[in-house]
């Protein structure tokens, strides 16, 4: 059975941009939980699943994967942004 060019599409943009959306998303999240270093740590890695989870989910209804990549991009630019910008304001305190 082959897949179609629509599934592998979907798949590696789930790869190539989701884990690490994710990974980025868990590491903020983890900076800004009000709980000590370790169970913030453990609690944003344990978020991660359901997030990642939940993108693959969200990846495969929307209708094209073109709308897919251009979503993805930008949510990954905007936690890029704010990630940068936590260790940037880190930094000054």
């Amino acid at each position: 059975m082959a897949l179609n060019k629509e599934v592998v599409s979907r798949l590696l943009i789930i790869v190539v941009f989701g884990y690490p959306l994710v990974m980025a998303t868990s590491i903020v999240i983890s900076y800004c939980l009000p709980l000590s270093k370790p169970d913030s740590v453990a609690a944003a890695s344990m978020l991660s699943f359901v997030l990642y989870t939940a993108y693959i989910m969200w990846a495969f209804a929307l209708k094209t994967w073109q709308q897919l990549l251009r979503v993805s991009v930008l949510l990954l630019m905007a936690t890029g942004l704010i990630s940068g910008a936590l260790m940037w304001g880190m930094q000054r305190v």
